[in-house]
């Protein structure tokens, strides 16, 4: 099958979507950043009976808590983006794609018929992905962008 056919045929499962870090609406700014160093995670869903209703990232942290000179004891709500863009499980990798680059999302989502929070995935996810597509041209590719011999060779 070619690159083409998954992205249209392969769900977001694909991108081996990853357990999500939650945190209810009554949080902090301190337990989300706590969270996110505790999980090695890039963001925290906030979650009203297992459903997102908004999500923090580091940009948020950066761009807003520091930036705006924030408590550490600011509720979260003050500082997460809400409602956050989900994807539904079974949604093709290429809307996926399409929705992240769009909206200039590293972290979405993932939620069931319910809407309720499965997964997340990351625009990591999807490099991975479609790394696997063109191995040789990954891993063939030099250590520097522009190698040169610093002496000719042979003369």
């Amino acid at each position: 099958m070619s690159l083409r056919d998954n992205l249209t045929q392969d769900a977001v499962q694909a991108l081996r979507v990853l357990e999500p870090v939650t945190l209810g609406p009554r949080g902090t700014v301190a337990d989300a950043v706590a969270l996110m160093q505790e999980h090695a995670a890039g963001c925290v869903f906030v979650t009203e009976e297992d459903r997102p209703v908004g999500i923090v990232t580091e940009r948020d942290v950066l761009t807003k808590v520091l930036a705006w000179n924030l408590s550490p004891d600011t509720p979260i709500a003050e500082v997460m983006t809400s409602p956050p863009e989900v994807i539904q499980e079974g949604c093709p990798v290429i809307e996926v794609i399409r929705r992240m680059d769009r909206g200039g999302f590293r972290h979405m989502p993932v939620v069931n018929e319910s809407d309720k929070l499965q997964g997340v995935v990351s625009v990591k996810r999807v490099v991975e992905y479609l790394v696997e597509y063109f191995p040789s041209a990954v891993f063939n590719v030099p250590p520097e962008s522009v190698q040169r011999r610093p002496t000719r060779e042979g003369a």
